[in-house]
């Protein structure tokens, strides 16, 4: 339904006017919901309602989003036509929201992906106490979430990177030549004198609109 917009007119007219005349090396966009085409068919029943109670979603059988830009596709298509028609490079998407840490290259059509480009990519924070899809199920973290994340990654060839049990928070470095994406997850949600660990780092080198993974964090 093109009526139905996650932005309005007005503030998509910004982002649009905004994005063709920066001149800027990397347009960063702070994003609320999850920009990346994102299908949960593969996820086994039972670990459905837990994800889909992540996502602030009923749990009746649903295998996607609509409460992201998945549930506007009028809008997400006009904005990544744009960034391709007007060969808009550099553009990163850093989004929060979902209680989860994910690493996605932006797909005009992610059917087709990689055949269709990428143009753009995107980096997921997790939360720092919010409950994931662990405590949803009162379960380990690292045990059946690794099936959904398996999942995931199968049926979504442009997410790069998926953890949905992790809670901590996420560290962007900007240079010329790169953005670099570090995760740091913290060891005890409920102590306010939590350690930390590197989790995982992720960078997009300029002009590639594409996600490689980092050994170390900057």
């Amino acid at each position: 339904d093109p009526s139905r917009t996650i932005t309005g007119d007005a503030q998509m007219t910004w982002l649009r006017n905004g994005l063709v005349a920066s001149s800027a090396q990397w347009k960063l966009v702070g994003n609320p919901v999850m920009i990346s085409p994102i299908s949960l068919d593969l996820v086994p029943n039972d670990l459905l309602g837990p994800i889909a109670k992540l996502l602030g979603l009923s749990t009746d059988g649903v295998t996607f989003n609509a409460d992201q830009w998945d549930g506007y596709t009028a809008d997400r298509t006009e904005l990544l036509h744009l960034l391709r028609d007007q060969r808009i490079t550099d553009t990163v998407f850093l989004t929060g929201d979902i209680h989860s840490s994910w690493a996605n290259e932006v797909p005009v059509d992610a059917a087709t992906y990689p055949r269709s480009p990428s143009v753009a990519t995107e980096f997921v924070t997790t939360s720092v106490t919010s409950d994931n899809v662990d405590d949803f199920l009162k379960v380990p973290p690292r045990t059946v979430s690794l099936i959904a994340e398996g999942a995931i990654r199968t049926l979504n060839r442009h997410t790069r990177a998926v953890e949905v049990d992790s809670h901590g928070y996420s560290v962007v470095d900007v240079r010329p030549d790169r953005v670099q994406t570090d995760w740091w997850y913290v060891t005890e949600r409920t102590s306010p004198t939590s350690g930390v660990r590197h989790a995982a780092s992720f960078a997009v080198a300029t002009k590639t609109q594409k996600i490689t993974r980092v050994s170390h964090p900057v």
